[in-house]
């Protein structure tokens, strides 16, 4: 195996662990924050679920990752490492400061500036990126000022009150503890089909690798991320974004869950992160625009933003100045 590449193996599977003690938040963080789960319980549960998600459905988006931003013909082990390095630097950095960044508008992002600098902006999938970046435009109001506010206002309206009126309001929220646990399980699954493909895909635009023993180490660096790493940005998700109870939690779960599912089935690295963050505003501003903590959300949405930026620099600063070291 030629030297970079196995560096390059390395880093993805440091990415991996990085990549899911970021996102896990996603598909746990509103089971805690509305008490439903405990952390450490929770953290198991998605653990599972990423991993099975990551082996049995990450296929549609590697490619993409792999193939469909830059051609694979052109691909060099340099460039994966440089990209796989990038990301990494970023995603440690967001993570120390509990801040919510998405995975894969990091990867992409690298992605991008390897491209530009090694092959050229006229030999990369403008198209692909383009869609790319409509489905993180669109994914979390898609998901969060429509979606979420949607399923919340209809629970509220057609199911708790009726439950209220009856005495049983307790009672309700019991059942949508069980519910949210349901829809943490199912979106744990689409984010382990979309982190394996952020952490392991230009790892198999470089070399004719086995599909099936990447993804496993892959999943074992996300598994391994989530249980050592998943406590931290969980806790801003789930309880520093808005006050959440088991309804308002799984229909924020549920909205972000479907929302991914989709923009997945079209091979769409969408940020699960913006989606669920997305989610979670709409519940809020459903509930009440006064329970939305806006000044966490502007961090967030900076971060968001700076992300693509300094990672597409930063990865055609580094294919650079690796050239000059042959």
């Amino acid at each position: 195996m030629d030297t970079l590449i196995a560096i390059s193996l390395i880093l993805s599977l440091y990415m991996a662990f990085n990549i899911a003690a970021n996102d896990i938040g996603n598909s746990v963080g509103t089971a805690v924050g509305s008490g439903s789960l405990k952390m450490r319980r929770a953290l198991i549960l998605g653990a599972f679920f990423v991993s099975l998600g990551a082996i049995l459905l990450g296929g549609n988006v590697i490619k993409t990752i792999s193939e469909g931003i830059i051609p694979q013909g052109f691909f060099s082990p340099r460039m994966a490492l440089v990209i796989t390095a990038t990301a990494s630097i970023w995603i440690t950095f967001t993570i120390i400061k509990k801040i919510p960044i998405s995975g894969s508008d990091a990867i992409v992002s690298s992605v991008i500036g390897a491209g530009v600098a090694a092959v050229g902006i006229q030999n990369m999938r403008l198209d692909v990126i383009g869609f790319i970046v409509l489905s993180w435009i669109i994914s979390p109001p898609l998901a969060g000022l429509l979606m979420g506010f949607l399923i919340y206002h209809a629970i509220r309206n057609m199911i708790i009150k009726a439950l209220q009126g009856m005495g049983l309001r307790d009672r309700a929220e019991k059942i949508f503890s069980y519910l949210q646990i349901a829809s943490s399980s199912f979106s744990a699954l689409n984010l382990g089909a979309i982190d394996i493909a952020v952490a392991t895909g230009v790892i198999f635009a470089v070399g004719s690798f086995g599909g099936n023993w990447i993804r496993i180490l892959g999943a074992i660096g996300l598994v391994a991320g989530i249980l050592l790493a998943g406590n931290r940005v969980t806790e801003t998700i789930g309880r520093r974004i808005t006050d959440l109870t088991p309804s308002r939690g799984f229909s924020a779960q549920l909205a972000a869950a479907i929302i991914v599912y989709l923009f997945m089935g079209y091979g769409m690295p969408v940020s699960p992160t913006q989606t669920l963050v997305g989610s979670v505003i709409g519940v809020g501003i459903a509930h009440g625009t006064s329970t939305v903590k806006y000044d966490v959300i502007g961090h967030i949405a900076y971060t968001w933003i700076v992300t693509i930026p300094t990672c597409i620099i930063l990865s055609s600063a580094i294919y650079i100045i690796t050239g000059f070291w042959g």
